[in-house]
């Protein structure tokens, strides 16, 4: 049995990091999560990690065991490149002026850990899906309907302020990523969890990773680790 430290923005998302990895690997891992306040999102997950990251370092190497940290991309600069988003200047100033949330997270781990991977404790990865991890489950759905990475919503709803802005009112926001799972889910009947393992059954990492910048940067950490 293998041993993964999960930090992510919500508990499904722990669900379905589980569930692809295994489907990549042909592992089973036991999860040990670390539990945020519901919603807590990006900011929770950056509160927490901390003292994650320094459970890692002062326990020290361990075999069979492994981390992962996760948080949504949020329209900020896509790693490695840092470049932007068409219409950029339509974002608002938090949204264009933050960072790199990928090299923010590599930063804050290299903080404990140490610039070398190979001398970390234990195997890691950063996971940043683009924009959300709704944009892999779209497109583990169905990759003919929506595309690639780029060319999906980059909103979560399309109720949300900022996505009127930057479309121009709330009549001219088309369905975004949220909206979009959810019609997918719907139309299979299935709860949230259901949806999130079924996603994870069906992923071809390989396909996935040809259309998702995001997904294979993840998929590329997963491959270098030293599993079963």
């Amino acid at each position: 049995m293998n041993f993964l430290h999960l930090l992510s923005e919500d508990d499904n998302d722990d669900l379905f990091y589980q569930a692809c990895l295994e489907k990549i690997t042909n592992c089973n891992y036991e999860i040990v999560p670390t539990r945020l306040r519901k919603g807590g999102g990006i900011g929770a997950v950056r509160q927490a990690l901390s003292l994650f990251m320094a459970g890692i370092k002062n326990t020290g190497p361990v075999e069979a065991t492994f981390f992962l940290i996760s948080v949504d991309n949020d329209r900020r600069c896509l790693h490695p490149d840092h470049s932007q988003r068409e219409n950029f200047n339509q974002l608002s100033k938090r949204e264009q002026t933050d960072p790199c949330r990928y090299c923010e997270i590599e930063g804050r781990i290299q903080e404990k850990l140490g610039q070398d991977r190979d001398q970390w404790p234990i195997p890691g990865a950063i996971v940043i899906p683009v924009e959300m991890l709704e944009s892999w489950l779209l497109l583990i759905c169905n990759s003919d309907k929506y595309g690639s990475e780029a060319k999906l919503p980059i909103f979560a709803e399309k109720t949300k302020p900022s996505a009127e802005t930057y479309y121009g009112g709330k009549n001219k926001v088309p369905d975004q990523l949220k909206d979009l799972v959810e019609a997918e889910r719907n139309a299979l009947e299935q709860s949230k969890q259901e949806f999130y393992q079924h996603c994870a059954c069906m992923l071809e990492p390989d396909s996935l990773a040809s259309i998702s910048p995001s997904f294979a940067q993840f998929l590329a950490q997963i491959q270098g680790w030293s599993i079963c």
